[in-house]
């Protein structure tokens, strides 16, 4: 129940705007998701058996993805909030076939991405179903995840490439604290302190170099892998690098909420309201868009 009440917030508050003045948030809720089926099942029958959606172009063409790209665990996650809440046995087949689109991710130690993807899909089948099947995929990637964690920089490399007029040597980006969630969760289901333990690093190590004084968070922080001293900090998506780019902001909100929902450790609670009253601040009164610097 504690998930459907938070999905359902998050689904008002986002579709807040499209509310009428008698509609009640459960009433809400079942239209929003009414129009989620409705457009999830039409979307179905553009895929093939090795893809999934991501886009459209101008024209309105359909853009599909393959199954490494990073948000390709999303739409299998969608299906089963879908299934979960309608209890739709179609959606639920739908789900199930888009997850295990993904069981060869299960050994991609390639990029940080693996935490979105697995637990989106292969995390929430179990948590939905209980069924056994998926707890392999879900092990598998949580170790694989894990090795990308350095006991020096105390965190978990996010990319390995290193883009263009820059220098990185061990990049770590707020994004990462996403990730966390997969990790503490089989280290839960498998009694594996390992997984839990660099997801708690990790979340210590980024609290303590990522934020600024007002609790906006850099993109990106670059460590020195010998001895994991801070390189640089720096905004590579956002406007500037000391910009706080928005998207960023969101990942450190969800990702400190989440931790401290998932290990009860009260600074990571702190860290979340923190960060979400400097989101608060630049609200105005009505609340119609945001104030960035």
């Amino acid at each position: 129940m504690r998930t459907r009440t938070y999905r359902t917030a998050l689904l008002s508050t986002l579709l807040l705007a499209g509310c009428t003045p008698r509609e009640t948030m459960p009433e809400l809720t079942d239209r929003v998701f009414a129009v989620a089926a409705a457009q999830y099942e039409q979307l179905e029958g553009r895929l093939t058996d090795e893809t999934l959606p991501r886009s459209a172009a101008s024209d309105g063409k359909f853009i599909p993805s393959n199954i490494r790209w990073w948000c390709s665990g999303f739409y299998p996650g969608s299906l089963w909030y879908i299934y979960e809440y309608t209890g739709d046995k179609t959606f639920r087949e739908l789900a199930e076939k888009n997850t295990f689109k993904l069981y060869p991710l299960k050994q991609k130690g390639t990029d940080h991405d693996l935490g979105f993807q697995m637990n989106c899909s292969f995390g929430n089948a179990y948590r939905i179903t209980g069924e056994q099947k998926y707890l392999e995929p879900i092990h598998t990637s949580a170790r694989v995840l894990a090795g990308r964690f350095s006991p020096v920089t105390g965190v978990i490399r996010s990319w390995d490439f290193v883009r263009k007029g820059r220098d990185w040597k061990y990049p770590v980006i707020i994004d990462n604290m996403m990730n966390l969630e997969h990790l503490y969760n089989a280290g839960l289901l498998f009694g594996d302190d390992t997984l839990k333990s660099v997801a708690v690093t990790h979340a210590n190590t980024t609290l303590c170099n990522h934020f600024r004084p007002d609790f906006t968070s850099y993109h990106l922080v670059d460590y020195d892998p010998a001895d994991g001293r801070v390189r640089r900090k720096e905004t590579v998506q956002g406007f500037s690098d000391e910009s706080a780019w928005a998207r960023g902001q969101a990942w450190a909100l969800y990702g400190y909420t989440m931790m401290f929902r998932l290990s009860g450790y009260e600074c990571y609670l702190n860290q979340a309201e923190n960060i979400a009253g400097m989101l608060l601040e630049r609200l105005p009164d009505d609340g119609t868009e945001f104030k960035w610097s």
